[in-house]
């Protein structure tokens, strides 16, 4: 009523950002930088953001809690079946897994749905592409429970990119993202005859592997995770 909009005040907007500073300081505190901070300062003032619209599609977890929740990530896995988690779910989900379970990460969910078409065990976490907060609370959750985890993501540069923000927040194990893996990769697909995709934009380099930046760079090529795909599931298919 008051902006005109059912969207005036949708984050990101100049307006949105403006009333929020505005209770940042009404209330004393720092402004955030993220949107799970920005949620937080709106219900400092009685406004609850949607939580059931942003989600992190999830593969083969097996919490051991006793909630319907619970029971129901497991049957889920169980049927080798994808599930869609909400900021809403997190709220009461309990995600005590087994002692050191293997999380594995990825960035396309093509990736998680050939995981349940192979029936594959092992669980998987899918950011689809640059990683909503969802992605990062859910994966904090699993972490404070003591989770390990292992990343892939393409092999371009805001792939690396990402894949250097998950491996320092949560000391994640590179899952096939090596040189050789990449350089494997390339001449395999120039093998089979497979479109070669420019490297665009500014070079990252790979925190994990200071030798990758610079081959991606000679090579010139631009691999998603498709290109190895069947490598990963053979991983996912695996007992650990």
């Amino acid at each position: 009523m008051t902006t005109g909009s059912a969207h005036g005040l949708d984050d990101g907007t100049w307006l949105a950002r403006l009333v929020q500073r505005g209770v940042a300081l009404a209330h004393g505190t720092e402004f955030p930088d993220d949107a799970a901070g920005r949620r937080t300062l709106w219900r400092l003032v009685s406004v609850t953001p949607d939580e059931v619209s942003s989600t992190v599609l999830t593969y083969g977890l097996r919490p051991v809690g006793e909630g319907w929740r619970e029971h129901a990530l497991r049957e889920r896995a169980d049927h080798h079946c994808e599930v869609h988690v909400t900021p809403r779910d997190l709220h009461d989900l309990r995600l005590q897994l087994p002692a050191a379970t293997l999380i594995h990460i990825c960035e396309n969910p093509r990736v998680v749905e050939a995981a349940a078409d192979a029936a594959c065990v092992q669980p998987i976490v899918c950011t689809s592409g640059s990683a909503a907060t969802v992605v990062f609370t859910l994966l904090d959750a699993l972490a404070a429970t003591g989770c390990r985890f292992a990343y892939h993501g393409d092999f371009d540069w805001p792939g690396i990119a990402l894949a250097n923000r998950v491996i320092r927040r949560y000391e994640a194990l590179p899952w096939r993202m090596g040189t050789e893996d990449y350089e494997h990769l390339a001449a395999r697909s120039q093998v089979e005859g497979i479109p070669q995709l420019a490297l665009d934009g500014q070079p990252v380099d790979a925190d994990w592997d200071q030798d990758l930046a610079p081959a991606m760079t000679a090579l010139g090529v631009a691999l998603h995770e498709e290109a190895t795909l069947d490598l990963l599931v053979a991983d996912l298919s695996r007992q650990v």
